[in-house]
């Protein structure tokens, strides 16, 4: 991870940490730039999330249990142990309080949603990758980014964020129709619950442009 090649819940992240957690997160990730310099790999072994994801969306479709599939994650890798029965809790619950997709016909569309959101000034891009792109009832759609992360929660400043860098990235699909989820603290966004107050591309702009101020800084150390 890049800051100038970034996730977009890697941003929110940066955005809204704690400055003990964002500068280890910043220094991490130059480490790893360094690493690759000198001719070794900059990958941390794939996705740490991302089998998770992937059974989140076969659980909504209707074809798998998620806690049956939690438990056999767990079992051919102990990494997940701790966190994964947390998300699935956390899925769980707005599956069924907020989302309220658990009792109605739900379609995973089979290729999911990505898009980039392009800063060219700087050259750089926020990256929105593999979100949920699900048709209910055949009625209406929905595309579902997640915010995974422990630490920070995710603000409501930050769910109006993300919502508009999808909106901005994913031109082809409705903007009323996206959610950003921050599953731990079972939390969603969405521009009916949380509407966007025009200042957002702003708010975004700043903040990107001081994650990058202080990761250069940080390489000079």
């Amino acid at each position: 991870m890049s800051v100038l090649d970034i996730p977009l819940r890697k941003i929110l992240q940066l955005f809204y940490a704690p400055q003990p957690l964002r500068r280890s997160i910043l220094r991490d990730d130059i480490r790893l730039d360094r690493r690759k310099e000198k001719g070794g790999s900059r990958s941390r072994g794939g996705d740490f999330y991302l089998p998770f994801w992937s059974d989140v969306k076969t659980h909504i479709a209707g074809d798998g249990d998620l806690s049956e599939m939690t438990d056999g994650r767990i079992r051919s890798n102990r990494n997940f142990a701790r966190l994964y029965p947390l998300l699935k809790d956390g899925v769980i619950d707005l599956l069924s309080a907020k989302l309220r997709w658990s009792n109605e016909p739900v379609q995973i569309v089979p290729m999911s949603v990505h898009g980039n959101l392009e800063f060219g000034a700087i050259r750089g891009v926020v990256r929105i990758r593999d979100a949920l792109h699900a048709r209910v009832r055949g009625e209406y759609t929905r595309v579902v980014y997640p915010y995974f992360s422990e630490a920070p929660a995710l603000p409501e400043e930050g769910g109006r964020l993300g919502l508009w860098a999808m909106q901005q990235a994913l031109t082809e699909y409705d903007p009323n129709d996206m959610r950003v989820i921050d599953i731990l603290r079972r939390n969603f966004f969405s521009p009916q619950t949380t509407p966007l107050k025009g200042d957002e591309g702003m708010v975004f702009w700043e903040n990107y442009i001081s994650t990058i101020a202080e990761w250069e800084r940080l390489k000079l150390d």
